[in-house]
């Protein structure tokens, strides 16, 4: 691993999105139907956080009805990590920083996705656990 891996590299542009007013029901078919450990929860073009398969797995544990049940009711909203000891459940990272960062924010803040963000602080995308483990395995 001697050569630096930019978290860039590791980005999953295409995460499917969904609105928040959804059902979960849907969010699980979205799901499936794209093989996608995550979903991006957008109102219009606004970013407002992330359905992931733990929050899909939680919800239905909890006996929510999933035709009933709203994304907005069980979504990860996305904040920053604003200092260290802080545990958001939707953390943002650089999309310049390293991967090794990444995992790092990653078990600081407990989560398998981040958002990344760009140049200008706006998502670019997400970014997993399992991408970023593959990105450091690369020669």
């Amino acid at each position: 691993m001697g050569n630096i891996r930019r978290i860039k590299d590791a980005i999953v542009r295409d995460y499917p999105a969904i609105n928040m007013e959804e059902s979960l029901a849907a969010a699980m078919q979205l799901m499936a139907e794209h093989n996608a450990s995550a979903l991006v929860v957008k109102k219009e073009d606004h970013l407002l956080g992330i359905v992931t398969i733990t929050d899909v797995m939680f919800s239905l544990a909890a006996n929510n009805e999933p035709a009933e049940t709203t994304v907005g009711s069980f979504m990860t909203t996305c904040d920053l990590i604003a200092k260290r000891g802080t545990r958001n459940p939707c953390a943002q990272l650089d999309v310049h920083q390293d991967a090794l960062s990444a995992i790092k924010v990653m078990y600081e803040a407990g989560v398998h996705h981040l958002v990344v963000s760009g140049d200008q602080g706006e998502p670019v995308g997400i970014v997993s656990s399992l991408e970023i483990v593959k990105l450091l395995a690369q020669s």
